[in-house]
């Protein structure tokens, strides 16, 4: 072909939060990683244009139940508590992690402890844009993905998309492929959303996957016609 052709043990497609922990930690367990982002990685999307809050709770069971139970109420109780519990897990190891190895300047409360439920987002991503590619990932920004590659068993293999400054086209030809390209909110009217095209999902419904859970994710919320910023918005 013309243009750009890698090969990769893992193609990580987004820029965001999920996107740069999942080629990080593939990097880091030895793997070869491509992370291909249709903007500039550490820059755009919801996380980098604004902040985010995180579910940091530490491994205390008495503050752990009270955290899940009060999600619970919120969700209508419809949440599985095994997710929940490694969410919270996870969210834990990681936030330190960021704090140690990044050395983000998260901010200390009157105790002098550092108060880590919540990131700046530009800072946040900056660090893990260095962080990746430090690990050894390559990055190609501004290059969105067109369509999936498929093996001739049907399992996904790689992705075809277009290096937009370049002016070529690229393919990835790799083992594993990783979607983290954000939700689909382009027309919320949230700060940074007006990249979340939902890209990702209709890869992944054009490939065959069954998609779960969407119907309760705040970026698809119903709210009233001419609102002005839906995101978030509860269901009436």
């Amino acid at each position: 072909m013309t243009g750009l052709d890698l090969t990769a043990d893992v193609l990580v497609v987004g820029g965001g939060p999920a996107a740069t922990w999942a080629a990080l930690k593939a990097a880091q367990d030895g793997a070869d990683v491509v992370l291909t982002d249709k903007g500039y990685c550490g820059t755009s999307g919801a996380t980098a244009s604004a902040g985010t809050g995180v579910w940091y709770v530490p491994p205390e069971p008495a503050a752990r139940e009270a955290a899940m139970a009060s999600r619970e109420a919120l969700g209508g109780y419809l949440a599985d508590r095994r997710w929940m519990a490694r969410v919270l897990e996870q969210t834990y190891a990681g936030v330190n992690e960021l704090a140690a190895a990044g050395r983000y300047p998260f901010p200390t409360g009157a105790d002098g402890k550092q108060l880590r439920n919540g990131l700046q987002g530009p800072e946040y991503m900056r660090r893990m844009r260095i962080r990746v590619q430090r690990a050894g990932a390559r990055i190609l920004d501004h290059s969105p993905v067109t369509e999936l590659l498929t093996d001739p068993s049907g399992a996904v293999a790689g992705a075809r998309g277009h290096r937009r400054q370049a002016g070529q086209p690229y393919r990835v030809r790799a083992g594993a492929v990783v979607l983290a390209t954000g939700g689909c909110a382009f027309l919320s009217g949230a700060l940074g959303c007006n990249v979340n095209t939902g890209d990702g999902a209709l890869f992944a419904a054009e490939a065959g996957a069954e998609l779960s859970g969407m119907e309760f994710s705040n970026a698809y919320g119903i709210a009233p016609e001419g609102t002005s910023v839906t995101k978030t918005a509860f269901y009436l």
